[in-house]
Order: C-alpha cells, then structure tokens, then sequence
C-alpha cells in the first residue's frame, strides 16, 4: 500500500495539472517543487529515491505537455473560448452527417421505388401460375361432386 505522503503527493500533482492548486499558483508548473509545496511538505522531501514510479510519471507527464509544445491555459476565459470553438466543431460535423445521412436515405428510398417498379414489371412478364388454376380447378370439381350426392 502507498504510503501516505506519496497519497498527499498524488493529490496535490492532480490539482496542479486540473488548475485547482489551493497553496501554489494555479498556473504553476507541475514540476517537482510546487506539488510538495501543493502538498504541504519541503520541497526537499521528494526525492527520486523514495518515490522513483510517482516522479517517473511526473517527469513522463512534462515531457508529453512540453514535446507537445503546449502548455494548457487554465483561465476561464482560455476555457470557454476552447468550449466554443470545440462546440463550432461539433455543430460542424453534425450538420455534415445530416447532409450524408439525408442523402443516403435518399438513395435508399429511390433503389425501393425501383425494386417495385421492377417487381411490377416482371408481375407483368409472367403468366398467370398453373398451380392457382388447377387449385381452383379442383375445387370446382370437388363442390360438384359434393353437391350431386347430396341431392
């Protein structure tokens, strides 16, 4: 199990990285001393050797935010302008899959009016089937013979 300052240290790196730091800037870096300073504790306490997997993770984090070469502005106005511009995006590509989707029906709905126009046309084509008449054959015959020994 994690020890409890490791917990503490866990903490306060998420805070940093989400912008809700509570004892250093929000907009600091997440880097080594501002989450011990985050958690309450001396810089000088975390050290590689009695953490190595959680500032692995760390340093693994800043150097995916920093090769990115992007450094996430958490200001409100930052946030919604990125909201905005996200939901233009989405309206965007909704209004093209309802174009697409429009269109698709479309042609689905003209291959049908053509399968029935075919199947018309082959109705049409073909002679009237043999089986039907001789069923109604026999059962002409069948009421005749019926009705002759009854009477």
């Amino acid at each position: 199990m994690k020890d409890n300052a490791e917990i503490e240290y866990r903490k306060a790196f998420r805070r940093i990285v989400e912008g809700k730091a509570m004892r250093v800037d929000k907009m600091a870096p997440p880097n080594l001393a501002n989450i011990a300073r985050e958690a309450g504790k001396d810089p000088s306490a975390l050290k590689k050797s009695r953490y190595p997997i959680f500032i692995s993770e760390v340093e693994s984090f800043n150097n995916n935010v920093s090769s990115a070469g992007e450094r996430i502005d958490r200001s409100l106005s930052a946030q919604l302008k990125a909201a905005r511009s996200e939901n233009r995006k989405l309206r965007e590509s909704y209004e093209q899959l309802t174009i697409e989707r429009d269109e698709s029906h479309s042609r689905v709905l003209n291959l049908q009016l053509a399968l029935v126009e075919m199947s018309f046309m082959v109705d049409g084509l073909e002679k009237p089937s043999n089986i039907a008449i001789l069923d109604l054959h026999a059962r002409q015959k069948l009421i005749r013979s019926i009705g002759k020994d009854k009477f």
